[in-house]
């Protein structure tokens, strides 16, 4: 890890060698290690450490960027003066207001783990062959997956005087088993995130992944239309991410391609569901401020079902009057930008098995897969199921199911909402800082539109 002493150091240079009206620094470090695993067997272990740093160089309203992968001296100063050469070549830009003021804000407790930022490849082999072991012992042909610590930092810095550092520790395991290898059939997946490696349990994952491929072996096909659905987990982080990335920054809005354009204040989903953006919640891993170095707020974007609010950056804040970043910048300039990092569905009082047990006729879905976007205003998204997918009859698990293709309005979807879960799932977005943390949904009228032959 870089100490952030050297850290001001090389940005205090790059203040004193500046030669435009306003300068933007950001210094990301990553520390990994990741341990992969295919047909029952670890096949790589790599470590990697990087360390990126990137200029914003402002001149009136022009700005431009540069970046360099290194901290010496000499590619540092280089990196300035093609940072300030590419804003003199920029055109205007009037929504332009110059880089942010600093901004008192709220500390996040740092999500870091020693354990977990030194987590040596020998105790991920162990873990993985425990997992390895285990699904052997139940008969299941293949596992495959990964495991990966990380240990990751970021400096932000302005000429106006913002000074930020925030580091956190994050673990990911995730598995896949396929029962029947001469078969290709019995596919299961599960997955655990976390800021400390000691609170996965690579056994409880290894047997979910399991349990689902063994009881996945012999699919029907099932005719295309709206079902009741039980969304585990998995399922509904994909559904918030592309909420999200659809409609929940003040970009989407101000450009007119979000479904929260003109309902504001209205109830677009039902009454339970309360979807905010907090860095600072338990049940998250992030920086406290964005990357223009601003602290986060809680934005309540779904409140009691209603329209609430969006997230801003510096620049989508500046094209409106009274408004103020809400600290969710994206690395600037970026087309993404804003972007919701720290996505929570707030949970309800329900088991994923008392869904089941509520259920007369529906459909189990473990995760979806190749989502893409149909219409952001009206919120469509299409995607597949993946990895075990079951009839639900008379309260209880039947026969698994061939992937299904769904096509959906996701508002509406959120507005049929039936039971929410009680239990927190974190995933991590795979990259930057984000991460989504959501239950499991059971969801009525829910659309699928076509099949497929596995």
């Amino acid at each position: 890890m870089v100490r952030r002493s050297e850290l001001e150091e090389i940005t205090g240079l790059i203040m004193k060698e500046k030669k435009v009206d306003e300068v933007e620094v950001r210094i990301l470090h990553s520390d990994s290690s990741l341990t992969r695993f295919a047909n029952s067997r670890i096949h790589q272990n790599v470590a990697s450490e990087m360390t990126n740093l990137s200029i914003r160089a402002v001149k009136g309203k022009r700005m431009g960027t540069a970046g360099v992968s290194t901290l010496d001296t000499d590619y540092v100063l280089k990196c300035l003066r093609n940072a300030e050469r590419t804003a003199e070549l920029q055109p205007e830009d009037p929504n332009f207001k110059g880089l942010p003021e600093p901004r008192e804000g709220k500390n996040v407790s740092q999500r870091y783990s020693e354990t977990t930022a030194k987590h040596p490849p020998e105790e991920k082999a162990s873990m993985i062959a425990d997992m390895i072991k285990h699904a052997g012992d139940r008969n299941v042909d293949r596992i495959y997956g990964a495991l990966q610590t990380t240990d990751s930092s970021v400096f932000i810095a302005n000429s106006k005087g913002i000074s930020q550092y925030g580091k956190f520790s994050r673990a990911d395991l995730s598995t896949t088993v396929i029962a029947d290898w001469d078969g290709d059939r019995g596919f299961g997946r599960a997955e655990a995130c976390s800021g400390n490696i000691g609170d996965i349990d690579h056994m409880d994952v290894i047997e979910k992944a399991v349990d689902k491929g063994l009881n996945n072996m012999d699919t029907v096909s099932v005719q295309p239309g709206e079902y009741t659905v039980i969304l585990e987990p998995m399922a509904v982080n994909s559904l918030v991410l592309y909420l999200g990335m659809m409609g929940m920054s003040a970009k989407a809005v101000q450009e007119q391609h979000s479904f929260m354009n003109g309902k504001f204040g209205t109830r677009i989903m039902d009454e339970r569901i309360n979807l905010v953006d907090d860095a600072f919640s338990e049940n998250t891993i992030g920086y406290g401020f964005d990357f223009e170095g601003i602290p986060k707020q809680r934005v309540e974007m779904i409140k009691d079902g209603v329209a609430n609010a969006v997230v801003y950056d510096s620049y989508t804040a500046g094209r409106e009057d009274g408004k103020e970043s809400t600290g969710h910048a994206l690395p600037m300039p970026s087309g993404y930008s804003p972007m919701a990092l720290n996505p929570i569905l707030e949970g309800g009082d329900s088991s994923l098995e008392e869904m089941i047990g509520d259920t007369e006729k529906g459909i189990l879905v473990t995760r979806f897969n190749y989502l893409g976007v149909v219409h952001p205003v009206k919120s469509i998204v299409t995607g597949l199921t993946r990895d075990g997918t079951w009839l639900i009859e008379d309260g209880e698990i039947g026969s698994p199911v061939k992937n299904l293709r769904f096509t959906q309005n996701l508002v509406e979807a959120f507005d049929s909402v039936e039971l929410i879960g009680r239990e927190l799932e974190l995933f991590s977005m795979g990259w930057l800082a984000g991460h989504v943390t959501c239950p499991a949904l059971k969801v009525n009228n829910f659309n699928f539109t076509g099949g497929t032959e596995f």
